[in-house]
């Protein structure tokens, strides 16, 4: 990875201990090192020696800084971060050595060079002996344990993303499996349970058994399982919680301990709340909602503690919109369309505020991409994931929805400024489109046209029932949740 398309990263995250990658750990941890041996050192020949007899004391302060600058060319930052800790520990001791000879060229005192080697070699080796930085296991162990070539799991892969994103991989050639508890059925995976690609496991996310069975083997998790939009999730806080956040806690642990490599999560834009301005991945978060602040929480779970060989990726989602195989008119721009065709009548709530927005469909080109990407580009990154095209007003929404369902029936807007969703955001996805070349392939006005089509040939029931609604399904999975007899079966002991 080049130095630009590095600090483009980073760029990206905020600048705290929590967020430092494994490679910026250990550049800080020998840096702070070689400081506070050169400081050990200064202290001791002033107290006990009376200061330098001869020599360039300035090339004696070089001795951190050419530590580093050999440690790099040796390797300890790139193709050695998966070595035996042996190894790790003779290769910095060719560093220390270089940069003490090299030091005493310049003109450093010998003694204090010495001195100053003698003091910080043992932390810096023992950091990899016996901390396990960055690996702790047995490599042979754990060359057996990490399978690169095994199938995809997608957490809640028959939901109204998962379905796309299961259609895209087994499209790529990739081998695919699926854990989902199938609340909405079967309908949306049919066309797949054929496929000699495809393995479908049905069972709830924090059913641990299921999610063990179901992680086994795989190369890379996607996770889309969950409570999914505000009014679902204002169903029931503690059923909320247990869905979005322990599920994801649980699904970190299994996948930690079974070795998988990626790990993708589905998070959301509405983690920004409020702003008046456009905002970035690194912009102040401002949660609203339980929804929200679900997400905001599963990101701090996943991103504070990585490993180098656990790949971590946060994908906040804009509002999606589209058609799918499992279909949703509780999303604004799809209740709009199914507004307009059934009554011809779209009411707006809040015309001024602002909304990202993205096709389902496009979505689950992210997630791919991410999958296929460098991994040190994706590694403890987080993504807003939509297009700039897409950023608009309720109202304006609204008139692309209007203006492409006239071709079928009359219809007008009434507005209301009675808005009660405080929600108002714009988003940047410059990122995503510099770092991994993502842009939308379907923009608002032919997604709405591809849903209408479909709702117009009768594909659609009643865009009010049950089925279609997110909030009201999370009722029914709420009884199940409440039956102290399925709470014991989800955690009880492995057989």
């Amino acid at each position: 990875m080049s130095a630009l398309t590095y600090l483009k990263a980073r760029r990206g995250r905020q600048l705290s201990i929590r967020t430092l990658g494994p490679n910026e750990a250990r550049i800080l941890y020998d840096a702070a090192t070689g400081i506070v041996g050169l400081l050990a050192t200064l202290a001791f020949c002033t107290w006990y020696l009376g200061g330098f007899s001869s020599g360039n004391s300035v090339a004696l302060l070089l001795l951190p800084v050419l530590l580093l600058a050999f440690n790099l060319p040796l390797g300890i930052y790139s193709r050695l971060r998966t070595a035996s800790g042996g190894v790790k520990a003779l290769v910095l001791l060719a560093a220390v050595a270089a940069a003490s000879v090299l030091a005493m060229l310049l003109g450093a005192p010998r003694a204090p060079v010495i001195l100053w080697a003698v003091l910080i070699y043992p932390p810096l080796a023992l950091a990899r002996l016996l901390l396990g930085l960055p690996y702790s296991t047995n490599t042979t162990l754990r060359a057996i344990a990490v399978n690169q070539r095994g199938p995809v799991l997608v957490l809640g892969g028959a939901g109204y993303i998962g379905s796309h994103t299961v259609d895209l991989l087994l499209q790529a050639g990739q081998q695919v499996r699926v854990l989902d508890r199938l609340m909405y059925g079967r309908k949306s995976l049919a066309e797949f349970l054929g496929n000699k690609h495809f393995e479908l496991v049905e069972g709830d996310a924090t059913d641990i058994a299921k999610l063990t069975q179901a992680m086994r083997g795989v190369s890379a998790v996607v996770h889309l399982a969950g409570l999914v939009g505000d009014p679902a999730c204002a169903v029931d806080a503690e059923f909320t919680r247990h869905t979005n956040i322990v599920a994801t806690r649980m699904a970190k642990d299994v996948a930690y301990s079974l070795g998988v490599r990626r790990f993708v999560f589905a998070s959301s834009c509405s983690v920004y709340g409020v702003s008046d301005q456009e905002v970035g991945e690194s912009d102040e978060l401002r949660p609203v909602s339980l929804y929200a602040r679900t997400k905001l929480d599963s990101e701090k779970e996943l991103l504070s503690t990585v490993r180098d060989d656990f790949f971590v990726t946060v994908l906040r989602f804009a509002t999606v919109f589209g058609q799918s195989r499992r279909p949703r008119f509780d999303l604004v721009a799809n209740l709009f369309t199914a507004q307009a065709l059934t009554n011809g009548l779209i009411t707006v709530t809040g015309p001024r505020q602002w909304r990202p927005f993205v096709h389902a469909r496009d979505l689950a080109r992210a997630i791919v991409m991410v999958l296929r990407a460098d991994p040190r580009i994706i590694q403890s990154q987080t993504f807003n994931v939509g297009d700039k095209r897409l950023n608009m007003t309720i109202l304006q929404l609204a008139e692309i929805v209007r203006d492409v369902c006239s071709r079928y029936r009359d219809v007008s807007i009434a507005v209301t400024e009675d808005a009660q969703d405080p929600r108002n955001y714009a988003v940047s996805f410059t990122k995503i489109k510099t770092l991994l070349g993502f842009e939308a392939e379907t923009l608002m006005a032919p997604g709405i046209e591809e849903l209408a089509e479909a709702f117009a040939s009768g594909e659609y029931g009643n865009y009010r029932e049950q089925i279609y609604s997110n909030a009201e399904m999370t009722l029914e999975a709420l009884h199940r949740f409440q039956d102290p007899t399925e709470s014991s079966r989800l955690y009880a002991p492995l057989s």
